[in-house]
């Protein structure tokens, strides 16, 4: 069985790699856009999962000049609907599979 290679970024990685200062950071994990390990920011640990999430809030930041809020909103709904469709798909490969028999 392969193993699976998780990436983390502490802080300063974070900061770095997602090009957004620390006060950014602060911000959009006040407002639950992301969701580090560790209690304080200097225990904080990020996987990319986290980073590309960040990434995309930024873009909405910069884009359309949404507050934080709006962006986490924003964020929650665009993930529900990846989910709905998700399901969506899978009941339609179900169904078609019904409809073969």
């Amino acid at each position: 069985m392969a193993s699976r290679l998780i990436i983390q970024f502490n802080l300063q990685e974070f900061c770095q790699c997602a090009e957004l200062s620390t006060d950014y950071v602060y911000e959009i994990v006040e407002h639950g856009i992301v969701e580090p390990r560790g209690r304080l920011p200097e225990e904080w640990l990020f996987d990319a999962a986290a980073l590309a999430i960040a990434k995309r809030a930024a873009r909405m930041r910069r884009d359309l000049d949404i507050e934080w809020a709006g962006i986490a909103l924003a964020l929650n709904l665009l993930d529900e609907l990846e989910q709905l469709r998700a399901e969506n798909r899978r009941l339609r490969q179900r169904l078609d599979r019904f409809q073969l028999e």
